[in-house]
Formats: structure tokens, C-alpha cells, sequence
């Protein structure tokens, strides 16, 4: 499934505007500010932080008092701010937690790790008897974890050093070794693998380096606590009401630390939201979609007409000549064909309640929102006629097509056929187990009748042909077409040959990145916490990249596309700028961390998570199937395209025996 999402601007008369603006910036936002607030304050806050999720039944039941001090909103407006509600604390919790997770996991490794002379003491041995029980762990074979392909490229003991033979699977282990295993000699082995990442090293420890190190990872731990007591969600302040109590706060007093000086400062320095949070409408039937005499394509929003003609005489007026459909829509060519699309859907839904499938209509979800727009040297405009209203629409591609229709429609048969009880209607069920069974029966008796939708043939592949991608420092991606039968590569590709004419954006990217580099270096020096960013020209070129890789795998009739893990992503790329760092001043530490230094701020910051993401939505599309594979440490960013390609191609005969 591929969800995408699409826009465009909606125009209404100027009293329909003006309303809208009302009840979104004096009724949802605050509303949404005061849920966020309440919810950081419950009783159970620490408990979902551990969790990383909050439920959303609980912020309904917040929500229910604070209807009363924000009356006067359709029922959807307030079933939206309880999503966003849940949407923001999502975000925030799971990178709580996966920082929780990190902090948990470099005290464990601070608490476990000694120095070689105190693992002497403990184990009663020398470093030599350590040494040889550490490789005999090593060599078990649950702790073994080198790839196949690097022992088919003929890669020795020797050839390979002093490289990580363990992924992040081999540290889990020892990290469960050593809470088992009682024997000091043992214990002590697998903690001298757990602070060399795995590997026998060939020099002796150095005491000061190694002091260092764990004053290094004291410092990270520090940073993550600091990070765990970043500001909660507090919403959007419309009037600046937050700045100037901190503004006379601040006047008046000196902060009693340094926590709160720094609080202050983000909240006086923050630049203040001007437009309101969106509305939320999670269900296709919630839009209601139609044409103008001119055959201009308008929706409609459920519950919001009727509050509109309530409100207002002349919007009752109005709404008896236009039926109903306040909006219109203003899209350009390539978004007209999805907008068609809902209408059509929505026609026939209207035409047959009863016996259509509600769950196939192309349209997921909607918001409604507001864009900034310019007021051209007319200040005293009021903000419902400088900024533009804008709806977002997510649908999913599968359903543009009879074929992933028919796909769509088996998994929701599946999953609401979960839904049935396996006794019978006589056998005990209460009045709502009723309810709820011929829910889930009327819902798979629609699910059967399948909207006509046009023909697509589904794309088939080669499967022994594979799209490989490495990832790296000089370049963002390097590509191989392998064929993994015979192991040979039919063709390599680099981003300039991948971007071809628009290269050139992928070098302004660059330099973009070296700029907002010194401007955010010299923000953080004032204590300006918004930085600039060339978020939008990265996303950009991403999904350029992402697309003259699909159409390369189309030429070649490749059966799937194998992505790199980026999980461990920067080990592995400090691990290789340190290797050039080695290479080019050896001998040298502190040349060599100056070298490294440099080179981190010569080469790009490439956002890795977007661009595998870019590339999972369009191979989506089009039914491309994508692997994972661990991307080697050495070697050609050509070899390791196609070394991941060749693994991935063999862990699948592996995985059939």
C-alpha cells in the first residue's frame, strides 16, 4: 500500500472565510492548546512515555469538559483536535523513547565496560588468556555473524583486520552473555568484546585514550538526559500572549537556572505561529463532492453547512442558491485526474448507500488548512483574505486500479471477517455483540461489490535481476543492476548519471547546506532556536533520485530493489571517515581527528530515512517489491551496491531451504 497526498486551494465567498478563520484560530487552536497541555499533566504521562504511545480514548474523555468552554464547533471539529492531539504526542513520544532506549543502552555499556588492568584484576589472568577466551566466543556460531558474500569474494582473516565482524545483533548477545553467564573469566571476555565493538584489537589499550572515551560517553549520556527534558507540545500561541508574559517575566527577574534562562530565551526568541492548526476529517463520506454549472469541481464539508447557516443570515441565503457546496476547487493538470476521481466515487456512493463500499472509495482522509499567503503592502487586511485555504487529500494508489482494488478488497475481507464471532446469534450475545456483528456483516456484504475502475496491467520483473543501492559520504546513492544468477553487474549508476540535467540542484543542495550550516552555528550563538533549513530542495531532488531509480529498474525488468539498513547508519559512515582519515595522515591521531573534522563539514548531510522512503512509495506504485540488506563496511561504493544485491539474492535461496 502506498499512501501520497495531494493538494489544492479551495475559494469560498469571503463570509464562509471569515467564519471558517473564527472557529479555527478563537476555537479549535486553543482547544487543541489546552489538550496538550491536560494530557502532559495526567497522572499516567510518565507511563506512556515508557510506552512511547498515548490512548486515544483517554483524550476524549479530557476533551469532553473542555467542550464547554469552547462551544459553538461542529462535532468533527472537535474529533479532529483529539486526532491532532494524538498525532503531535505520538511524534513526540517515539523519539522520546527511542532516546530513552539509546540513554538505557550507553549506561548499560558505561556500567558493564573496565579497563584492560581491571579486567586483569577481576578474572585473576592476564590480558593474553582474556584475548584468547574473547576469540573462542567469537568463534561460536550463534556469534559469527560475517557475511556470506565476503567469504565468496575470498576476503581472509588478515585481509579483513581489525573490521567489525559483529552487526548490532553480535553486541545484543554479549550484552545477554554477560547477565547469564556467572564465570569471571567469561564475563570479563565478553566486556572486553563489548568495549572493543567486537574485535581483537592488535595495539595495547591506551590508559588515556581510554579514559577519554569514557568521558566521552558520560558527556553523550548528559546530552540524552537533556534531550529527555525537551519542552512538551504547547500548541500554537495565535496572539502572542506566551511571548509577552515571558517578555515581562524576564524584564522583572533574574531565572533561577540555567534550564529556565534557556526556556525563556526559546520562548522569546520563537517565531510566533500566524496560522491555526488544520481540521481533520478522517473519512471519505465526511467530503461531499460536486460541480458548479460550469463544471468547476466543489466540495463540501459534513456538519460544517449547517453550522454556517446557523451562524449567519446571509451564508443561509447563499447556501439556498448554491447547493449546499461552498467551495471550490483550483488544482493544476497532473492533480485534476485524483479530484475526478473522489467526485466520481462519491456520485456513486450517493447513488447507492446501501450496497457501496465505503471502504474502496480512493479518498482516505482530508485536512483543511490554511496557507500563508502575501499581503502586497496592505497590512490592514484582515487574515481571512490574505491567507488562502488549502485542502490536502491522501489516497491510496492501489485503488486507482480494477487489480489493486481487487488486492484491497481480499485484505479487508480478511481482516473484517477477523471480526465475526464463531458462535451464533442465539448463543448468549448481548444487544451491542449483536450490533456489532451485523456491522462487521453489512460492512463484508458492501466489501463484495467491487467499483469499476480502470484496467492496469501489474508489473512483473525478472527475480533474479536486482536493483542494489549503496549509500555513502561522497555520494548520496550509488546504483548496480546485478543479475544474481550469474553474479555479474549489467550496469552501475551514479546521482550525476541518475539526475542528468538536474544535477545541478543536487550542487545547490550543497552549497545550501554549507550555508545554513554557518547560519545555524551563529543562531545557536545568539540563542536563536529557529534555523534555517533547504528541507523542501532535499525532498525535492530525493524524489528525482527515487524516480530515475524506479524507471531504471523498469528498463531492466528488475524483480526488486534491495535498500541498505540505515539502522547503524552513522557508525558506519564515521567508521569510513575515519578509514580516510587514516589513510591520508597516518600515524598522526590528532591530524587525523582534524582531517576527519574537515571532511565532515566539506561533505553533504543527506537525510538517508527520506530518500529510502521516497523510494518505498514509488516502488509501491507500482508493485516493485523491496528488499533490506547489510551494506558492507569496505570496499567501492560500486562493490557494495553490488555486494548488498548478491546477499540479498542468496539469503533468499538460504531462506527456501
Amino acid at each position: 500500500m502506498s499512501i501520497i497526498t495531494i493538494h489544492c486551494r479551495l475559494t469560498a465567498p469571503e463570509a464562509v472565510r471569515r467564519h471558517l478563520w473564527y472557529l479555527m484560530t478563537e476555537r479549535n487552536t486553543p482547544l487543541i492548546n489546552d489538550l496538550l497541555k491536560q494530557v502532559s499533566q495526567h497522572p499516567e504521562f510518565e507511563t506512556w512515555q515508557r510506552q512511547g504511545t498515548i490512548p486515544v480514548k483517554t483524550i476524549r474523555n479530557i476533551c469532553k469538559p473542555l467542550r464547554e468552554q469552547y462551544p459553538g464547533q461542529p462535532g468533527r471539529f472537535y474529533a479532529s483536535a483529539n486526532l491532532m492531539v494524538a498525532y503531535t504526542y505520538e511524534s513526540w513520544l517515539a523519539h522520546q523513547k527511542k532516546r530513552r532506549l539509546r540513554l538505557d543502552g550507553k549506561q548499560r555499556w558505561l556500567d558493564i565496560v573496565k579497563s584492560d588492568k581491571e579486567l586483569m584484576e577481576l578474572s585473576s589472568t592476564t590480558l593474553e588468556v582474556i584475548q584468547a577466551k574473547a576469540t573462542e566466543i567469537l568463534s561460536h556460531p550463534n556469534c559469527d555473524q560475517r557475511s556470506s558474500f565476503m567469504k565468496r569474494r575470498g576476503k581472509s582473516e588478515k585481509e579483513s583486520g581489525t573490521r567489525k565482524i559483529g552487526s548490532l545483533n553480535l553486541m545484543s548477545r554479549l550484552f545477554k552473555s554477560y547477565d547469564v553467564i556467572e564465570d569471571p573469566l567469561n564475563r570479563c571476555a565478553i566486556v572486553y568484546l563489548l568495549k572493543n565493538g567486537g574485535t581483537i584489537p592488535d595495539t595495547p589499550e591506551d590508559p588515556e585514550q581510554y579514559a577519554h572515551r569514557i568521558h566521552r560517553k558520560r558527556k553523550e549520556i548528559e546530552q540524552l538526559e537533556q534531550q529527555l527534558l525537551a519542552r512538551l507540545p504547547k500548541g500554537r500561541d495565535l496572539t502572542g500572549e506566551e511571548f509577552l508574559e515571558t517578555l515581562a517575566i524576564a524584564s522583572q527577574q533574574l531565572p533561577e537556572s540555567v534550564t529556565q534562562q534557556k526556556e525563556w530565551q526559546a520562548k522569546l526568541l520563537t517565531r510566533p505561529a500566524s496560522l491555526p492548526y488544520p481540521i481533520i476529517y478522517g473519512s471519505s463520506v465526511d467530503l461531499r463532492w460536486g460541480t458548479t454549472e460550469k463544471g468547476r469541481i466543489t466540495v463540501n464539508f459534513s456538519g460544517m453547512d449547517k453550522f454556517l447557516k446557523a451562524v449567519d443570515f446571509d451564508l443561509k441565503e447563499w447556501f439556498k442558491s448554491n447547493q449546499d457546496y461552498p467551495f471550490q476547487v483550483y488544482c493544476d493538470q497532473r492533480q485534476l485526474t485524483y479530484f475526478r476521481r473522489f467526485l466520481t466515487d462519491w456520485q456513486s456512493y450517493q447513488a447507492s448507500k446501501d450496497t457501496y463500499p465505503a471502504g474502496l472509495m480512493t479518498l482516505c482522509s482530508a485536512m483543511l488548512g490554511w496557507r500563508k499567503g502575501q499581503s502586497k503592502g496592505k497590512p490592514t487586511k484582515e487574515p481571512w483574505t490574505i491567507n488562502h485555504l488549502v485542502l490536502y487529500c491522501s489516497f491510496d494508489t492501489q485503488l486507482m486500479s480494477a487489480e489493486g482494488t481487487l488486492q484491497v478488497q481480499q485484505k479487508k475481507l480478511t481482516k473484517a471477517s477477523k471480526g465475526l464471532p464463531s458462535k451464533t446469534l442465539e448463543q448468549g450475545f448481548t444487544a451491542e455483540q449483536i450490533k456489532s456483528h451485523r456491522r462487521v456483516a453489512s460492512t463484508m456484504t458492501k466489501l463484495k461489490n467491487i467499483p469499476s475502475r480502470p484496467s492496469r496491467k501489474p508489473y512483473s520483473g525478472n527475480s533474479d535481476i536486482l536493483v542494489g543501492l549503496s549509500i555513502g559520504l561522497a555520494e548520496p546513492v550509488t546504483v548496480a543492476i546485478v543479475n544474481g544468477y550469474t553474479g555479474t553487474v549489467l550496469t552501475y549508476r551514479t546521482p550525476q548519471t541518475l539526475l542528468g540535467k538536474q544535477y545541478k540542484l543536487l550542487n545547490r543542495q550543497r552549497q545550501r547546506q554549507r550555508q545554513n550550516s554557518l547560519k545555524r552555528h551563529k543562531n545557536q550563538q545568539r540563542g536563536i532556536t529557529n534555523q534555517p533549513t533547504e528541507s523542501e530542495l532535499g525532498e525535492y531532488v530525493d524524489r528525482l533520485l527515487a524516480k530515475s531509480i524506479i524507471q531504471l529498474a523498469q528498463k531492466y525488468q528488475a524483480g526488486s530493489i534491495v535498500i541498505p539498513n540505515v539502522k547503524g547508519l552513522r557508525e558506519l559512515l564515521d567508521s569510513e571517515i575515519m578509514a580516510k582519515a587514516e589513510q591520508h595522515c597516518p600515524g598522526a591521531v590528532e591530524v587525523q581527528q582534524a582531517y576527519a573534522r574537515n571532511y565532515r563539514q566539506t561533505i553533504h548531510r543527506w537525510s538517508y530515512n527520506r530518500f529510502i522512503k521516497a523510494i518505498h512509495s514509488k516502488a509501491q506504485q507500482l508493485g516493485i517489491s523491496i528488499e533490506a540488506g547489510f551494506q558492507p563496511a569496505q570496499g567501492s561504493a560500486k562493490d557494495k551496491a553490488k555486494d548488498i544485491a548478491i546477499a540479498a539474492y542468496h539469503s533468499r535461496a538460504i531462506a527456501i531451504k
